[in-house]
């Protein structure tokens, strides 16, 4: 699954602009507030993580496969988003991603009785994506909603192998001083999704003469934040996410091409601290807990994954610099 998917959806969420408000000024604060909480919205957005060792056991065919240690795993991500058009209303898109994994194994052992497998120690994976992405604004109920759809095509360094797309919208249901309330849905266009449709949900709470605020998306995060002096902002809790990429197959009466699936929440400290006016940094480190990690044949439903595995919570860390020189000064 392409991880900024997962971004586009979220930031429909963060709205906070009020339906009496003129239609070019709904859509420029829904933009800087986009831009302001996803990283990966911005123009340039560079990250590196690094999750380390855990022990993993795995099934293959519903049958014991494979145990052992990923000693580390390293992971670096590059995306770009050029607005190319762009009216009061509606604007479009174009957005470019590359994803770099590396794993490391430790003490491989072969379970399976019925297939022999060599691992090689250190295996690596290069993925790309490139979308297409149209969002409407308006109203309904007199109050703010979002539209948005987006076509993806992705691949590796083996070539392009899929199109994916996914619809959704939000809407704000309450706004007050302190407090925001949002509700919308998302639904992929995409059999091999673990999550193929569901509802979004948002609570943002300013607490009462605190610098603490509470906010709160589902499925995405479920943060408390609060200012660091004038340039930083530090956050405390959890956030889901998804990530995965193509694995070719070079083995008889297999497939050339599957899809490797991996669902996690990362709980912890964020620290973001803006460098410049348009240049951002992000730090993140905590706690991984792996939910779900799945391998699927190429465009074949998730549920259909023909191996599985499990993998003991580990540590993690994140740094990231993000560029956008569409932010003007304050």
């Amino acid at each position: 699954m392409i991880r900024i998917l997962v971004i586009i959806i979220t930031f429909f969420t963060t709205i906070i602009v009020n339906a009496q408000e003129p239609e070019k000024t709904f859509q420029e604060e829904a933009e800087k507030k986009i831009r302001a909480e996803f990283p990966r919205a911005r123009v340039l957005n560079f990250e590196y993580g690094n999750s380390f060792s855990r022990d993993f056991d795995s099934q293959l065919f519903d049958e014991d496969f494979q145990t052992g240690e990923i000693k580390n795993q390293k992971t670096f991500s590059a995306s770009a988003n050029i607005p190319i058009y762009k009216t009061q209303k509606w604007s479009l898109t174009g957005s470019a991603n590359y994803t770099f994994n590396e794993f490391e194994f430790n003490d491989l052992a072969n379970v399976s009785s019925q297939v022999s497998y060599v691992q090689d120690n250190i295996v690596d994976f290069h993925n790309f994506s490139a979308a297409l992405s149209s969002t409407y604004f308006s109203a309904l109920f007199k109050k703010p909603v979002i539209y948005n759809a987006s076509v993806i095509v992705d691949g590796n360094e083996e070539g392009l192998e899929r199109v994916k797309g996914f619809l959704g919208a939000s809407l704000i249901m309450k706004r007050t001083a302190r407090t925001t309330i949002t509700l919308g849905a998302v639904v992929f266009i995409d059999p091999t999704s673990q999550i193929p449709f569901f509802p979004t949900f948002t609570y943002n709470h300013q607490f009462k003469n605190s610098q603490w605020e509470l906010d709160f998306i589902l499925p995405q995060r479920l943060l408390l934040r609060r200012p660091v002096g004038s340039n930083g902002r530090l956050s405390i809790g959890s956030t889901f996410g998804s990530s995965g990429f193509y694995v070719n197959v070079d083995a008889p009466n297999f497939p050339e091409v599957f899809e490797y699936s991996q669902l996690e929440v990362n709980s912890g400290l964020i620290y973001e601290h803006k460098l410049t006016h348009n240049v951002i940094l992000t730090a993140k480190g905590g706690l991984t807990n792996f939910i779900s990690s799945r391998l699927t044949e190429k465009g074949e439903p998730n549920k259909d994954f023909i191996y599985k595995n499990e993998q003991g919570a580990t540590g993690y860390f994140n740094v990231g610099f993000s560029f956008d020189p569409f932010t003007k000064k304050n």
